[in-house]
């Protein structure tokens, strides 16, 4: 009984590290999906045939005035634009999924919400965010993960 008590306790805080850990990436999480849309886009663009495929050149053949020589780009196949486009989508969906692991902080008292979005979102100092809320950076730490354990 106790051993199962102690490894949901474990678990618990796992969760609550990961929901922390999440919500500190979130800005960089919300910058990869949209790059990852943008990309999306351009590929469906291709396979649609609303682009030019043309063959990337480096920076010294684009100055040049000499002839660059034509050669097919690296999907000529559009078996093979739609593995990757396929693979851009879950990614896609991999990066939501994390996002919406970290609403359960929404269910938090505003103050909380606050402590945590200035501390991890915001990327905040610790001591500063404590001091303005009455707290030390342990006590805030320790509140902060024990209203989401709560959560759990």
């Amino acid at each position: 009984m106790k051993r199962e008590r102690g490894n949901e306790l474990n678990s618990n805080k796992a969760k609550v590290g990961q929901i922390l850990r999440d919500l500190q990436s979130a800005p960089f999480i919300c910058r990869k999906i949209i790059g990852l849309n943008l990309e999306l886009e351009e590929m469906n663009h291709r396979i649609l045939g609303l682009s030019h495929n043309r063959p990337t050149l480096t920076k010294d053949q684009e100055r040049s005035s000499l002839p660059m020589p034509s050669y097919h780009g690296g999907y000529t196949s559009p078996l093979a634009l739609l593995e990757e486009i396929s693979v851009k989508e879950q990614e896609v969906l991999y990066y939501q999924r994390r996002l919406s692991e970290c609403k359960a902080i929404e269910l938090l008292d505003l103050d909380d919400q606050n402590m945590i979005f200035r501390w991890k979102f915001f990327g905040e100092n610790a001591w500063d965010v404590a001091a303005d809320y009455g707290y030390s950076r342990r006590g805030m730490e320790t509140r902060i993960r024990n209203e989401i354990g709560k959560l759990m």
